[in-house]
C-alpha cells in the first residue's frame, strides 16, 4: 500500500475518504453547522462561567453551596459536555475556508475525538439526571454527596475510555471524512456501532422507561395511601416534568442522526444534505440545554428539588389535608424563616415570650394603692427539619 511521507496510505486522501471539491450545498450546509456551533459555544461557556462563579460566591446569594445541589451539578456536567461537542463541529469551518476534507491529519483527529467525547457524554449525563431524578422521587431522599460526586467522575472515565478505545483499537488513522465531517471512518462500521450507536440507543429509550417508572410512581402515589416525604405531588411532578425536558431535547436533536448512520450500516445510503441537517440540528444541543436551565434554574435551586428527610406522615383526620396530597407535609413559612436565619440545622427551637400589663385600679386610686401588675407567658415551638 502506497504511502506519503508521514507513512498515511495514500488511497485516505483519495475520494471517499477524502472530499476533494466542495460543492455549494455542502458549503452552505458546513456554513451553517459551524454558525449553530459558535452559538452554543458562546451559551454554554456563558452558562458555565455563570454557574462556576455562584458555586465559588454562593453565600452571597444563596443559604446552602450551589455545589452540593446534585441536580445543578449533573446539569452543569451535560452543558460541559455540549460545550465539547460544539468546540468539535466549530471545526467546519476551517472545512468551509478549505473548501474541501482532507485526513488523516491533527485537524481531523481533533475534530473526531471532541465529537465523539462529547456526544457519548452528553448522552450519559443525559441518563444521569434521568436515573437520579427518579431515585429522588422514589426514595424522596438523594445520594450521599461522596456517592454522587464518585457516580460523576465515573461517567466522565467511561466516557473518556469509550473515546479513547476509539483510535486504540482502530489505529492512529481511525479519524476520516464521515460524510461532511471528521469522525470513525466508515469501514469500522463495528466500531461506529459498540463505541456509540449502541450507547446513543439505549441512553434515549433508556432515559424514556426511566422517567415512565418516576411518573408511574406518583400517579400511584396520587391515587392511593403511598407516601412521599417532601413536597406535594404536584410539586414533585412539575419538577421531573421540567427533567424530563432534557431527555426529549437530547432524543430529538440527537435521533436524526443516529438513525441516519444506522441506516448506512443497512447500505442505505443518505445523502450529504440530511447528515448536513441531522448534524445541524445536533449541533444546537448547546443553546437548547441551556435555555432550557435559565427555565428550570429557579426550581433547580430553591424549589421542587430539595429533597427533605423522611417526616411523619400527618394525621390530618378529618381536616381540609388529604386526598391526593395525603402523605405529603409543605414546608411551612416558619420553617423556611427559620432556615433562612441559619437554623435549617436544630431539630426544634422553643421561643417564650413574658408580656407584663399594668392595670390602674380606678376605685382604689384614692386609699392609695398602685396599679395592679399582671404577667402572661407565651409559648411557641417550631421546628425546622433539615435538607
Amino acid at each position: 500500500m502506497a504511502t506519503n511521507d508521514d507513512g498515511v496510505p495514500a488511497e485516505y486522501y483519495l475520494p471517499p475518504n477524502s472530499l476533494l471539491s466542495m460543492d455549494k450545498h455542502t458549503y452552505n450546509g458546513l456554513l451553517a453547522i459551524g454558525t449553530l456551533a459558535t452559538i452554543s459555544l458562546v451559551f454554554t461557556t456563558a452558562l458555565l462561567s455563570f454557574i462556576s462563579w455562584r458555586m465559588i460566591n454562593w453565600k452571597s446569594h444563596y443559604t446552602s453551596a450551589v455545589g452540593r445541589n446534585q441536580s445543578v451539578v449533573l446539569i452543569y456536567q451535560l452543558i460541559l459536555a455540549d460545550f465539547m461537542q460544539s468546540l468539535g463541529f466549530l471545526i467546519s469551518f476551517h472545512w468551509v475556508s478549505e473548501q474541501k476534507i482532507i485526513g488523516p491529519n491533527a485537524t481531523c483527529f481533533t475534530q473526531g475525538w471532541l465529537i465523539e467525547l462529547g456526544d457519548v457524554s452528553s448522552a450519559f449525563f443525559v441518563l444521569s439526571i434521568a436515573i437520579h431524578t427518579t431515585y429522588q422521587v422514589i426514595m424522596s431522599r438523594s445520594l450521599s454527596y461522596r456517592t454522587f460526586i464518585c457516580c460523576v467522575l465515573g461517567v466522565w472515565g467511561l466516557s473518556i475510555v469509550l473515546t479513547s478505545l476509539a483510535p486504540i483499537i482502530g489505529g492512529r488513522w481511525v479519524f476520516q471524512r464521515a460524510g461532511v465531517w471528521c469522525w470513525i471512518r466508515s469501514d469500522l462500521e463495528g466500531l461506529r456501532l459498540s463505541l456509540h450507536y449502541i450507547w446513543i440507543f439505549i441512553v434515549e429509550f433508556g432515559s424514556i422507561l426511566v422517567y415512565a417508572v418516576g411518573f408511574y410512581y406518583l400517579f400511584r402515589a396520587k391515587h392511593s395511601d403511598v407516601a412521599i416525604p417532601g413536597r406535594s405531588i404536584e410539586g414533585l411532578r412539575k419538577a421531573r416534568a421540567a427533567m424530563l425536558a432534557y431527555a426529549i431535547v437530547y432524543t430529538v436533536l440527537s435521533l436524526p442522526l443516529a438513525a441516519g448512520r444506522m441506516a448506512s450500516m443497512s447500505n442505505n445510503e443518505l445523502s450529504d444534505g440530511y447528515y448536513l441537517f441531522a448534524g445541524a440540528l445536533f449541533t444546537c444541543s448547546g443553546w437548547v440545554d441551556t435555555i432550557l436551565y435559565t427555565i428550570t434554574r429557579r426550581a433547580l435551586l430553591f424549589d421542587e428539588l430539595n429533597v427533605y428527610g423522611h417526616r411523619p406522615r400527618p394525621n390530618v383526620g378529618n381536616g381540609h389535608l388529604g386526598g391526593k396530597d395525603a402523605g405529603f407535609q409543605r414546608q411551612s413559612s416558619t420553617d423556611s424563616i427559620l432556615a433562612s436565619n441559619g437554623f435549617g440545622s436544630i431539630g426544634g427551637i422553643k421561643m417564650e415570650r413574658t408580656v407584663k400589663v399594668e392595670m390602674d385600679d380606678l376605685e382604689s386610686t384614692g386609699s392609695g394603692r398602685g396599679p395592679r401588675e399582671f404577667y402572661a407567658t407565651a409559648t411557641a415551638t417550631a421546628e425546622a427539619f433539615k435538607p
